[in-house]
């Protein structure tokens, strides 16, 4: 009875310091993003350091600043292809859109006009349904206004942009000095503890921090591939704003579920009703092609990385969207990762794969 007793004490236990967790995140998480993410960020330099200390034979001073400046860097490089030049095609893809909005409206009432045989021989009550959510969404798409609304989110950009700098400002700052001063961070944490539960939590912290590391990685090397084959296939095709529109399609992707098909698939329709065969063609073959270049190295990039599998990273993302929001799409999968490295350091009891 005592050892059932401790069981559950320990399960109840699990549970409320999960929920705290997640209320933690949901609620203070976001007043120290920037040092959160400047602390993930050092953990991604730290291999870096790490090696030219190693190699070079330098204080971990000079190995700091190297990463550190580097980083800058291509941050920069990378913030003025952004900026210039994607944001750049962005507006003016946008603007195209706009002009052509009866024109796309004509071509969903099109398609609609062709389904409706179809349509007509569902029960009745389903098809009223669908023919008011398509009128709904013709009204809405004829009072579209496009210019109007990225107008407003610029102006709220425009007035956040004071708490942007401050928070761009404290993660660099931020960033500089936990990774100057990593190691002595991680010591002042262990020195809490006793030396029977050091180990242990040693072990977490360890497989937390390469599953950590590992998924972001896993992430950036999986929208990298995906936005280099989708800017090489649209400019292939000779398709304007190839820059912007590969980047939706990386956002798109990155969210659970919806993947490249959702822009690229009904691109292709579109441009078969508009007569463009050639361009039709070739976005399946893209979207073909991405989809088996992802199928064959995304279970090798997350089983390497984080060791989890496949179906319960995807599970986890999805989950975390639901409860979270954007935050959960990384929530969820470091939950799970936290919650295996717990089984592996034996501080939660198991049998259940992960």
């Amino acid at each position: 009875m005592a050892e059932y007793t401790k069981k559950l004490l320990i399960t109840l236990a699990i549970l409320v310091g999960i929920i705290f967790l997640l209320a933690v995140i949901y609620y203070v998480l976001p007043h120290f993003t920037p040092f959160f993410v400047a602390f993930l960020f050092a953990l991604l330099l730290e291999p870096l350091n790490q090696r030219l200390m190693t190699r070079f034979k330098i204080k971990r001073s000079i190995a700091t600043n190297i990463t550190y400046f580097l980083f800058l860097g291509l941050t920069g490089i990378l913030c003025y292809i952004l900026i210039v030049k994607i944001v750049k095609e962005i507006f003016d893809l946008v603007r195209i859109v706009q002009q052509n909005i009866p024109q796309i409206q004509n071509w969903f009432l099109y398609i609609y006009n062709q389904t409706q045989d179809f349509i007509k021989l569902l029960p009745p009550e389903l098809t009223i349904q669908i023919n008011n959510a398509y009128e709904k969404f013709i009204n809405q798409l004829s009072n579209l206004n496009l210019i109007t609304a990225i107008g407003s989110s610029t102006y709220s950009i425009g007035k956040a942009i004071p708490n942007i700098f401050i928070a761009v400002i404290l993660f660099l700052i931020s960033l500089y000095l936990i990774s100057l001063n990593l190691i002595s961070i991680q010591d002042k944490f262990y020195s809490y503890f006793k030396p029977g539960s050091k180990d242990k939590l040693g072990r977490v912290l360890t497989d937390l921090k390469t599953a950590t590391i590992g998924f972001i990685q896993a992430q950036l090397i999986l929208s990298s591939i995906t936005y280099l084959m989708s800017l090489a296939g649209l400019l292939v095709l000779n398709v304007r704003y190839a820059l912007a529109i590969a980047l939706v399609i990386v956002i798109v992707d990155i969210l659970p579920i919806a993947g490249t098909g959702l822009v690229l698939i009904p691109w292709a329709v579109f441009s078969i009703v508009s007569g463009n065969t050639f361009l039709a063609v070739g976005l399946v073959l893209l979207y073909i092609l991405i989809t088996i270049i992802r199928r064959i190295v995304e279970p090798k990039v997350l089983g390497q990385r984080i060791g989890l599998g496949t179906l319960s990273t995807l599970i986890s993302i999805w989950v975390g969207f639901k409860v979270l929001g954007v935050i959960g799409l990384f929530a969820g999968p470091l939950l799970l990762i936290l919650g295996k490295a717990l089984i592996k350091a034996e501080v939660i009891q198991s049998k259940i794969k992960i």
